[in-house]
């Protein structure tokens, strides 16, 4: 289509076929399946107002636009060199599928073959690992004292990103001890 003339007439803002190359190599050579939307990504530059063209003039469904806007996504940065603890967080962050959507295409662009493993492990890690439930509620935070209103988001906002940073630590009483002591901190 390139060589023909035909796929710039249907993405004229398909500047490369690098990182598609990249992709179906990535395909080819580690029996994934062919992915559609993921190779429509690659041709696609990576900002939100090239998807919403390419979106708008391929007529695509709005969960294929979600999808290439989550697959898309500049943060978390994914990069081979990941270690599992910031792949968990990542996968928490934006979900399994945008996650590993964003593995391929980062792998995609990437050129170190080196990396062919690191970049299977997090795949491997993205598609087997379940975020678990945040263990507390809004409820949990009221009945340490907060009073209702915007401060029980907030409150609860931090006592999720110490969990977080704690590797979704798998305690409720230790949740329930940081709430105490972050809803003592804060001023109401």
């Amino acid at each position: 289509m390139s060589e023909a003339g035909v796929l710039g007439k249907i993405l004229p803002f398909c500047t490369s076929l690098d990182q598609f190359n990249g992709l179906v190599e990535i395909e080819t050579s580690q029996l994934f399946e062919n992915d559609a939307v993921l190779r429509l990504a690659t041709l696609v530059p990576d900002d939100q107002v090239s998807v919403a063209k390419a979106a708008e003039s391929l007529r695509l469904s709005n969960d294929v636009r979600d999808r290439l806007v989550a697959a898309m996504g500049k943060t978390p940065r994914i990069a081979s060199w990941m270690s599992p603890r910031e792949s968990r967080r990542a996968v928490y962050q934006i979900g399994v599928r945008a996650f590993t959507d964003r593995v391929k295409l980062a792998w995609a662009k990437s050129r170190r073959s080196a990396a062919n493993h690191q970049w299977r492990g997090l795949l491997a890690l993205g598609e087997s690992w379940a975020p678990p439930p945040f263990p507390l509620n809004g409820d949990d935070v009221i009945n340490a004292g907060v009073p209702k209103g915007p401060m029980v988001g907030e409150v609860l906002r931090e006592v999720e990103d110490w969990w977080i940073d704690h590797d979704f630590l798998d305690d409720k009483f230790s949740a329930i001890e940081k709430l105490k002591a972050v809803a003592q901190g804060m001023a109401y």
